[in-house]
């Protein structure tokens, strides 16, 4: 039993207990003594082992049967993008009939099955690609500030695919959130010429101030390329889309880069993607100060 709760991730069935040759009341005795903890209805944990979130999303599977698939905001906790949490596991099964209430878990059926690219495995887990898990997750009222947390934590780990999430969209034309979906990815997809979704975001929100002056894009100075610059002003804007804990090496790097700059009269404005995401009007502020000033 041991053995076949660790290959399982820490989880087991009835099925596959009686497969060993426990019966239930063996199984119903190591419940009462603590050996195995009941997680879902005919599935059970290592009473004795704290549950990770691996085994948690592997029991949901479990109690939902063969070919079920995490799905919406669970699939979100597959993929590492978000923090898992009980309240939203959900599930998917092929099936023309209503599924069986599960205490615990939202089943959700489907007539056909999806497109085949539209579910993956990742640590030993079936789930919904990345474009559907967004489409499902729009389905089921997730917000846009959900979606919009999803879609750049898929961005930043590379795990949107430009040409995937095109052809899931196509699929799904017809669905609720599809065009939110599509509206908000623009965003953070790179655009030609451009090297990130921090970028390309910072431009699309500069052609809605027309107030500021549009810059020079990727402009090299010396050994240094800078993402904006307005030359009348001698203002450089850089933009850190990297994650918050980044490589000791790369911090120097930047410190190294904006003295070199600011040696050679020009002003460093750096704008991290947190930053922008959350503080646009002091980005805005900051901008148009500093600009205004040079002027």
């Amino acid at each position: 039993m041991t053995r076949l709760l660790r290959e399982n991730h820490g989880v087991t069935t009835l099925r596959q207990l009686r497969v060993l040759g426990f019966t239930p009341g063996e199984v119903k005795g190591l419940v009462a003594h603590g050996a195995l903890r009941s997680v879902h209805r005919g599935v059970y944990a290592d009473g004795r082992a704290q549950l990770g979130d691996r085994a948690i999303l592997r029991a949901a599977l479990l109690a939902a049967g063969e070919g079920a698939w995490l799905s919406g905001q669970a699939a979100a906790m597959g993929w590492s993008l978000t923090a898992l949490s009980l309240a939203r596991l959900e599930v998917t099964v092929v099936s023309a009939a209503t599924p069986r209430r599960r205490p615990g878990l939202r089943v959700r059926s489907v007539r056909t099955a999806p497109y085949p690219s539209e579910i993956r495995t990742r640590n030993g887990l079936r789930l919904s690609s990345v474009p559907r898990l967004l489409i499902e997750a729009a389905g089921a009222g997730a917000t846009r500030e959900q979606l919009d947390a999803y879609i750049e934590a898929a961005v930043r780990a590379k795990r949107l695919d430009t040409l995937d999430l095109e052809a899931t969209l196509a699929r799904h034309g017809g669905r609720r959130g599809v065009q939110q979906i599509r509206a908000t990815c623009s965003e953070y997809l790179p655009a030609p010429g451009r090297q990130s979704w921090l970028e390309h975001a910072f431009d699309r929100w500069l052609l809605d101030h027309p107030e500021i002056p549009q810059p020079q894009r990727n402009i090299r100075f010396g050994p240094w390329e800078i993402d904006c610059y307005w030359p009348a002003h001698r203002l450089a804007l850089e933009l850190d889309g990297r994650a918050y804990h980044t490589l000791t090496h790369e911090f120097e790097r930047d410190r190294r880069k904006d003295a070199w700059l600011q040696t050679h009269g020009i002003v460093v404005l750096r704008v991290t993607a947190k930053r922008f995401r959350d503080e646009r009007a002091c980005v805005h502020r900051d901008l148009t100060t500093m600009l205004a000033a040079a002027a």
